[in-house]
């Protein structure tokens, strides 16, 4: 349920100037600063929190599970998203004139 709407979150916010990883920070920091109104939410809240300088820590082990979960997220979209980059590729792209 949280994995699907970062997913969703995601493809609405995509940039190529954006790393995956920092729409999942900007995600989690909008998410977690509201008020939790729906169960995915409520679950965030419950496992996550924002620290003083801004960084995003487990409040406990479940936490620690979930933030692992979504990073391993980020970096399966990052490697599809590489993998779907490299297809249009031909090496002669990269050969200098």
């Amino acid at each position: 349920m949280i994995l699907e709407e970062f997913i969703t979150y995601y493809q609405k916010n995509k940039s190529k100037k954006k790393q995956i990883k920092e729409v999942l920070l900007s995600w989690l920091k909008m998410e977690l600063g509201t008020i939790p109104q729906k169960n995915y939410q409520k679950v965030l809240h419950n496992e996550l929190m924002i620290s003083e300088d801004e960084t995003i820590i487990p409040k406990n082990k479940m936490g620690e599970n979930l933030l692992n979960s979504l990073i391993r997220m980020a970096n399966i979209l990052e490697e599809k998203e590489f993998e779907s980059w490299v297809s249009g590729v031909k090496p002669k792209d990269f050969l200098h004139a």
